[in-house]
């Protein structure tokens, strides 16, 4: 070896280990963002924002390392949540991002974080004001059922048939939003009816189609969940382009191309990008400064022909 490398691989690693030795001294702190039905394309601007967030709070305090990590039930699973959650306490982490989509399955395990130091923020489903959590950050689910009432009410009037989908009668968000829309509605002429679907798309379809073949009268089918995302299916196969509104809730990729299309006039976005991004910095200065998190609402956007095009663009990137 000559001398000149010689000289080049003691640099680097005299380099490398001053890296370990800040990277050392720095406060490692580990968040876990736990989310209902994981695996759905919807959680991917949530983690992003989460992940943006650590990023940043690493590249301006030069003390900590933040690290995200997410997890959570394949589908919707309140009891296989709960005990991803008490596995996660178990393991000492510094900070749990949770959603809480039931009003107690939550109460007892977030109460054991706590008590063992580890704060806790709900994110975009929560539990409610009983549950010990520390701050919640999402949508508030009740204006938002109003948003979408109002703005269904510009499209079709105040009279005339319609039909409300909503996947889980049991899930605190969405029965939030179905009392929002309700609240609204029940000030108008309008006659509704509530479907209870599913999370199976196919058969939430179904239920829609049987809804509009029975009342061919009908002005409007809106979901206030995920399912929006049936309705250009149903309309399709209905010949009712144009006939019947569509509207309902989330930017998933379908529901996109459905506006695109003209399937389907609107959908209320939560903005979850939102939900990750603050609850990390909340945690970050909570442990950092003592300051304690608090809520945010994280808005309810409305996604249209008008805005299609840009929300496209961000959702590639992983932003809506």
């Amino acid at each position: 070896m000559s001398r000149k490398l010689l000289v080049l691989s003691l640099a680097l690693v005299l380099v490398f280990a001053a890296a370990a030795v800040v990277s050392a001294q720095k406060k490692q702190m580990e968040f876990v963002v736990i989310t209902h039905s994981a695996t759905i394309d919807f959680w991917i601007p949530l983690v992003k924002g989460a992940q943006d967030a650590a990023a940043m709070i690493n590249a301006f305090d030069p003390e900590v390392e933040i690290t995200v990590r997410h997890t959570g039930p394949s589908l919707f699973n309140v009891a296989e949540q709960v005990n991803i959650m008490e596995n996660v306490i178990q393991a000492g982490v510094d900070g749990i991002i949770s959603t809480m989509p039931d009003p107690t399955a939550f109460d007892a395990p977030v109460q054991r974080a706590l008590d063992a130091g580890i704060p806790v923020i709900a994110t975009n489903a929560d539990a409610g004001p009983d549950n010990p959590r520390m701050a919640y950050v999402g949508q508030s689910d009740f204006s938002a059922g109003q948003t979408l009432a109002r703005n269904l009410i510009a499209l079709i009037g105040t009279s005339g048939k319609i039909a409300i989908g909503i996947e889980d009668l049991g899930h605190t968000s969405l029965q939030q939003r179905l009392a929002g829309v309700l609240d609204v509605l029940d000030q108008t002429d309008i006659d509704y009816t509530i479907l209870q679907t599913t999370g199976d798309l196919t058969q939430g379809a179904a239920m829609f189609e049987t809804y509009l073949i029975a009342n061919p009268d009908a002005k409007a089918i809106i979901s206030v969940d995920a399912n929006t995302q049936a309705h250009g299916v149903v309309i399709q196969n209905l010949g009712l382009e144009g006939k019947v509104v569509s509207a309902g809730w989330d930017l998933v990729p379908t529901t996109l191309d459905n506006i695109q299309q003209g399937l389907t006039a609107f959908t209320i976005d939560q903005q979850p990008y939102v939900q990750g991004f603050y609850p990390v910095l909340a945690l970050y200065l909570y442990h950092k400064y003592a300051i304690a998190p608090a809520d945010m609402d994280s808005g309810a956007g409305i996604v249209n022909q008008d805005n299609i095009a840009e929300v496209l663009e961000l959702a590639e990137k992983g932003y809506r």
